[in-house]
């Protein structure tokens, strides 16, 4: 076996290996989401909840796993909450995941349902590069049915 094809081996071994590692790992609450709810609704949120009318972003934005994200708000009354929308998808604990927005106790404000943009992509593990924003994936945005709610910590 050649030194190129020994390289091309390990690879291979580490693209099918590596997946496995990242989708075993629990989500955990991520501040990396700098975009507002608006990329996700077409609508103003106060409309999906109304407990937000009146509210402030405050840009405290983040993510718990890739099918759950939350907004920071300040409520008109002043209170601190946040904003989320959930992707009920096979494997995905919605409730779970919105326990894990606060570093302590979590009230929950309201919930219900909207339809919502969200990125579907199928990507492959091997493949040829491309001069696409995302090589080896196809799909794009779709609307589709999400768990939204707004929720205060304690």
């Amino acid at each position: 076996m050649t030194r190129q094809s020994k390289k091309l081996v390990r690879l291979v071994a580490l693209s099918f290996a590596l997946p496995a590692v990242v989708f075993a790992a629990e989500p955990r609450r991520e501040m990396t989401v700098h975009q507002g709810p608006e990329r996700v609704f077409s609508q103003p949120v106060s409309q999906i909840e109304p407990s937000l009318e009146g509210a402030k972003a405050t840009g405290r934005n983040g993510r718990v796993g890739n099918e759950f994200v939350f907004w920071g708000y300040r409520l008109a009354s002043g209170k601190p909450a946040f904003f989320y929308a959930c992707l009920p998808a096979a494997g995905v604990d919605c409730v779970a995941r919105r326990a894990l927005i606060c570093d302590r106790e979590l009230s929950v404000i309201s919930e219900h349902e909207a339809r919502g943009a969200v990125q579907k992509l199928d990507c492959k593990p091997i493949c040829q590069p491309e001069q696409t924003a995302m090589p080896c994936c196809t799909g794009g945005e779709v609307q589709l049915g999400l768990v939204t709610g707004v929720v205060s910590c304690s």
